[in-house]
């Protein structure tokens, strides 16, 4: 009897672990799986085409962001994990529960069956004693034992799923337990990473040989810029963007952490030109157009990343560059307001989402543009 029924158990725990309903994905998890995917194939192309500084620097880049990636990634199967414990225990608990107040009444309904021996239904039907009542007897005593058979059988149920419950129970704790080990194992991935780019990019300027073939290799990426927005075709205006000159919305909320012009290093005496401005924008925080267009460019760029150019019209354009990801690809209408794409994130001393206005070519000055924020 006992071997029978282990063997009913060990039916009944496949039986519920196979039939379990798979909760339903997670779209924050198969977003994140989805940039990791785009972030290896765009690392895998920059470690084999991208040479010189400016390509080390935005590998450093991209593997920085993939680990972030990765850390977020194990958060949210960890969290999706303990969610699952979190609902099987509470399963547990009802069935436990359940169990417990069913068993006094068995216990005592077990008892008063013993007491009639064997044939205690039969013994029950014969104890009435006028014939005319047989029938009602016989309806109660088959009443009483469907109803003996109802509960003793719900609780051989809740029992055998209390024990798949806790075998369930016990593999997503371990579940949890290895990717609470993997989630601090990625975070210190990141940390080492984040600790690479910063020593490397400090190497970059703390040498002026180093710091002036950078700087040169920046400027080759401008020229190339310049000559990829001189070759769009002039785009059609149906609401001009020099009409709304000083009142278009910041395409991201942060600070401006580098400003347009000229600039000189404090320490080389070397100069670079910022033909546009940088804005410390949250990691993942939406892009948006400052004013409807086309898109007219829309993937990496060496020297600026992840980029996006709509073409306004009239030989104006914008450009928003470092994003962590696009949404819009060559071609789209947007509005103003329409998500191009989400900022990366920063590391210390990095590079911010940058933005550009340029009208027939040439840069100018966004914060010109731009609305006046509050407090400024």
């Amino acid at each position: 009897m006992a071997v029978a029924a282990a063997l009913a158990a060990l039916a009944a725990l496949g039986s519920g672990l196979a039939q379990e309903p798979e909760p339903s994905p997670d779209p924050r998890l198969r977003r994140v799986q989805q940039r990791r995917a785009n972030l290896e194939r765009e690392l895998e192309r920059l470690r084999r085409d991208e040479k010189g500084l400016l390509g080390e620097v935005e590998r450093l880049e991209v593997e920085v962001r993939l680990r972030a990636e990765e850390a977020r990634e194990a958060q949210l199967r960890l969290e999706r994990t303990n969610a699952l414990l979190d609902q099987t225990a509470t399963r547990v608990r009802a069935l436990s529960a359940s169990i417990e107040a069913e068993r006094p009444g068995l216990r005592a309904r077990a008892r008063d069956l013993y007491k009639l021996g064997e044939m205690s239904y039969l013994r029950l039907l014969l104890s009435v004693e006028r014939p005319a009542d047989f029938i009602a007897g016989y309806r109660h005593v088959t009443a009483l034992a469907r109803r003996d058979r109802e509960r003793v059988g719900g609780f051989r149920r809740d029992l055998e799923e209390m024990e798949g419950q806790q075998a369930v129970l016990q593999e997503r704790t371990r579940e949890a337990l290895e990717q609470r080990a993997e989630l601090v194992r990625r975070r210190r991935a990141l940390e080492a990473e984040r600790r690479r780019q910063t020593e490397r990019l400090t190497a970059l300027v703390a040498r002026k040989e180093t710091h002036a073939a950078y700087v040169e290799e920046l400027r080759q990426a401008e020229v190339q810029l310049a000559g990829l927005l001189s070759g769009f075709a002039p785009g059609t205006v149906q609401v001009p963007i020099a009409a709304f000159r000083g009142s278009l919305p910041w395409p991201a909320p942060g600070r401006v952490i580098a400003g347009f012009g000229r600039r000189r290093h404090p320490r080389f005496d070397t100069y670079t030109v910022q033909n546009g401005i940088e804005l410390d924008a949250p990691a993942g925080s939406p892009v948006a157009a400052v004013h409807e267009g086309t898109v007219a460019f829309a993937e990496r760029f060496r020297g600026y990343g992840l980029m996006a150019i709509v073409d306004h019209g009239g030989g104006s354009h914008t450009l928003y560059a470092h994003l962590a990801e696009l949404s819009v690809r060559v071609g789209d209408r947007v509005a103003a307001g329409s998500v191009l794409g989400n900022a990366g994130e920063r590391e210390e001393g990095g590079r911010g989402l940058y933005f550009e206005l340029r009208r027939n070519g040439q840069p100018e000055d966004p914060q010109t543009w731009l609305a006046e924020r509050p407090g400024r």
